[in-house]
């Protein structure tokens, strides 16, 4: 039988990563890049929202639970043999726990409901495309979102059913990369990347103002993002709900091919 060292660490700043440590979550990110991408962003960017939890074998990481604290919600990604990290699981919080291994899955929901935590389940597909896969679809009829869209783009997400406030809006906005179409000077559809790195961008938020759908909005905003991620020689990666054959159909046509799919469970919403 295997024993795992289990660490947990605070993450402050990289001084509480050894340099053994460090290099073994870089190997991880090198070698797959499309499934460690999560761990390698927050690990640089969202260090001081960032907790993260680690099966070690031999020094090498057989498992880890990253914790990311978002300002709504917790962003929690658990990977590999990380069957003695399912009790750092939060369970107050609101959160998505992305499951990347199916065997976890009955001993998290066992764990959160031993907890009393409300929770529900959805599967959910990761498509991926890269420069010689993608397929563009009217990118030039979208343009970059900029702060003085902002007033269109709150309004449009409170139809989203997304309230955000001014600060919230323009946090993102800026930090982001938002493109959208305009109909008659009215924002009707977005898609951002939200996470970004040299390897990885990936895409989300997508969303047409449902009077003004099956016009290929999306899909044009859709493209005009991936677009984006794959001239800076980067695989854009999204996920969408299994369930979303309309949605899969649009990402397939861009160019986009399943790489895999995972369990992901929502505590408290």
């Amino acid at each position: 039988m295997v024993r795992f060292q289990v660490m947990s660490i605070k993450c402050r700043s990289f001084k509480e990563l050894n340099y053994k440590l460090w290099r073994n979550i870089v190997n991880l990110y090198m070698k797959d890049s499309l499934t460690h991408v999560y761990l390698f962003y927050d690990l640089i960017y969202e260090i001081d929202n960032t907790d993260i939890h680690m099966a070690v074998s031999n020094d090498n990481i057989v498992g880890y639970l990253l914790i990311w604290k978002g300002p709504r919600i917790l962003g929690i990604h658990i990977w590999g043999q990380a069957h003695s990290l399912i009790k750092y699981i939060p369970y107050i919080n609101k959160s998505i726990i992305h499951v990347y291994d199916d065997s976890l899955v009955a001993s998290i929901l066992n764990y959160l409901h031993s907890k009393n935590a409300k929770v529900s389940t959805k599967c959910y597909l990761d498509m991926a495309t890269d420069e010689d896969k993608f397929v563009p679809y009217n990118p030039e009829r979208a343009r970059r979102l900029s702060i003085e869209d902002l007033d269109k783009f709150i309004e449009l997400k409170t139809v989203q059913g997304r309230r955000v406030d001014r600060d919230f809006a323009k946090n993102i906005i800026i930090k982001w990369r938002y493109y959208g179409v305009f109909h008659d000077d009215k924002l009707v559809s977005i898609a951002c990347t939200y996470l970004r790195t040299n390897e990885v961008w990936i895409i989300g938020d997508v969303y047409t103002h449902p009077d003004y759908r099956g016009k290929g909005y999306g899909k044009i905003v859709t493209s005009a993002i991936t677009r984006d991620a794959v001239n800076s020689g980067a695989k854009a990666l999204l996920h969408v709900e299994e369930d979303n054959e309309p949605a899969i159909k649009v990402y397939k046509k861009l160019g986009y091919e399943v790489i895999g799919k995972k369990k992901w469970i929502f505590v408290n919403i």
